[in-house]
């Protein structure tokens, strides 16, 4: 669980940590800066948590006005929904709404992208060429081709790299 830090944009007040929605909702509304007012809006700021969380809190842009998601949908996904929501929200241009209807869709191989086309390649080709041309295969430029193609990325997720088969999507 990520511990977060409701910073006001009320210069007179002072921020919180919380590490739930209902805790951010308790805290916020009760309160108030030095001459007694309501403070509502903050900055929503990761303190500590797993570095893959604070990736992805950063790339899904959250805020005060989307926290609820980050609880109810975000911070509860597997470890390979993560990667996937990750890919979509910093890499494919989708906001955080429409990534979370994709993630399913999302191809991911834990590898670099030289490996995965390597995999693509075997998969979908290798039964098709003969046993004496098979050495002849340059698969650093397949690699290179699916990439310049946009059908395949490499990216970098909590210190791992992973490559994504972006033709799919």
């Amino acid at each position: 669980m990520a511990t977060l830090h409701a910073q006001p944009y009320n210069p007179d007040a002072v921020g919180f940590y919380f590490e739930s929605a209902e805790e951010f909702t308790t805290k916020a509304e009760s309160l108030t800066d030095c001459h007694g007012s309501p403070v509502e809006e903050f900055e929503i700021q990761f303190i500590d948590g797993d570095a893959g969380d604070a990736q992805l809190f950063e790339a899904c842009a959250i805020n005060q006005a989307n926290l609820d998601v980050w609880f109810d949908e975000v911070e509860t996904l597997d470890a390979r929904d993560k990667v996937a929501l990750f890919y979509l929200v910093a890499f494919a241009g989708n906001g955080l709404e429409q990534a979370n209807e994709k993630i399913e869709d999302v191809i991911l191989y834990e590898c670099r992208l030289s490996e995965a086309a390597e995999e693509i390649f075997d998969e979908c080709h290798l039964e098709s060429i003969p046993e004496g041309v098979r050495c002849y295969i340059d698969y650093e430029k397949y690699a290179r081709d699916l990439e310049q193609g946009g059908e395949l990325t490499q990216f970098e997720f909590a210190d791992s790299i992973y490559t994504v088969n972006a033709g799919a999507l």
